[in-house]
């Protein structure tokens, strides 16, 4: 995939959404998430980030649980925790629970399985699907209650890991019909914003993309939901059928993608740490319909995880980075590319979810829907410098 092939691909897929204006425009009028002055690179340029090593998790079929999706994870006292979603056959269907595994030694290792939601008194509840949190020396989880069928949400629910029985207890409900993406993220007002999808109302689809707003610190007691687009559907009346999406908070302003089917994925912008937010624009970045994963390094660095346009559905998975402080992204390494021999998976790899500690980002996703896969990368291999030297006097004299 060349980046004019890549570019092509999203003109011809764009819809019709609401136009604004930012400072961060593109040439063209769209938002400019990646660098317009940087050509996108093709796909036979991508090179792996160095020093990076892989994992598998957990591999479905271990047990009686075949089905395997949407992994979170989170770096909380030392340790890594890492959590998913199971099925016994098929995405959905029957019994949905929430489990993970632990790794003491920075992911080379994992401990046995371990539940954190499941649906032990049989009420008919999908535990679908869960995002982690360290905060002051607990450790949250974050998981949606669907009752009915597949995606008809109704609450969200906390649970906190008790420490000393290394059990999981649920807290109670934080919010109505709202399904976590991402996990939250702590604003300058004291608030975490926690990126996501909501329903009209208890029972239906999530089809309307939200963030869920702590009250301070006050975790395990009720979050307000705020909805990316009021009406819930697109200017052209269009609702989006799984907007998933996915936040980079820097102080009070708040960008958020949101996943779209039928074209690139769009962005919003809140200046109010995400009480409000900017009607939806197009960008330039191409990616294609999965879940985006987004956020901010040590370095002052933002990066997106997302899967690009390719011929094969969901097999090339990238991190694109900006400069330090910068919001375009300039710099796009692959995480996977098709089949790997090595990991006995893919070729499809999707839904990644991230934690940075130790100088290392640790990256989650899917294989197959069936298999959840680390990809460890220090930190120091995703450098970009701030700005692009300046030529050398005699150079520049040549090109004058």
């Amino acid at each position: 995939m060349t980046g004019a092939s890549a570019a092509a691909l999203v003109v011809a897929a764009l819809c019709t959404v609401a136009a604004g204006t930012s400072a961060n425009d593109a040439p063209d009028g769209r938002y400019a998430l990646w660098d317009p002055d940087t050509p996108l690179p093709a796909r036979a340029d991508l090179a792996r980030p160095a020093g990076a090593t892989d994992v598998v998790v957990h591999r479905a079929g271990a047990d009686r649980y075949g089905f395997l999706h949407d992994s979170a994870i989170v770096a909380h006292k030392g340790a890594l925790f890492a959590a998913w979603y199971n099925c016994p056959r098929g995405e959905m269907r029957g019994e949905s629970l929430i489990r993970g595994r632990r790794s003491r030694d920075g992911g080379r290792t994992w401990s046995q399985v371990q539940v954190i939601a499941s649906d032990e008194r049989k009420r008919g509840i999908l535990y679908v699907p869960v995002a982690l949190q360290s905060w002051r020396g607990r450790l949250h989880a974050y998981v949606t209650n669907m009752k009915g069928g597949p995606d008809l949400v109704h609450h969200c629910e906390a649970f906190v890991l008790d420490e000393h029985t290394d059990a999981w207890r649920s807290r109670g409900f934080i919010a109505g019909p709202f399904l976590p993406n991402c996990s939250p993220k702590r604003m300058d007002d004291g608030s975490f914003l926690m990126a996501g999808r909501m329903a009209d109302r208890p029972g239906r689809k999530p089809t309307i993309p939200a963030v869920a707003i702590s009250r301070g610190d006050k975790l395990t007691e009720p979050w307000d939901l705020v909805r990316l687009l009021p009406s819930g559907r697109l200017a052209d009346g269009q609702a989006i059928p799984c907007p998933e999406s996915t936040a980079i908070v820097e102080g009070r302003e708040i960008t958020a993608l949101v996943r779209r089917e039928r074209g690139n994925s769009l962005v919003f912008l809140s200046h109010d740490y995400g009480r409000s937010w900017s009607r939806p624009r197009e960008h330039n970045f191409p990616m294609a319909p999965s879940k985006i994963y987004a956020g901010t390094l040590s370095t002052r660095q933002r990066y997106v995880l997302c899967n690009v346009p390719s011929d094969v559905r969901r097999d090339l998975l990238v991190i694109a980075v900006s400069r330090p402080g910068r919001k375009e992204m300039s710099r796009m390494w692959k995480i996977r590319d098709g089949r790997s021999a090595a990991l006995k998976a893919g070729p499809e790899w999707s839904y990644p979810c991230a934690a940075e500690s130790d100088g290392k980002l640790h990256v989650v996703y899917t294989s197959e829907k069936h298999h959840c896969v680390l990809t460890t990368i220090p930190v120091k291999s995703l450098a970009v410098a701030s700005q692009v030297p300046e030529a050398p006097v005699q150079e520049r004299r040549s090109k004058e």
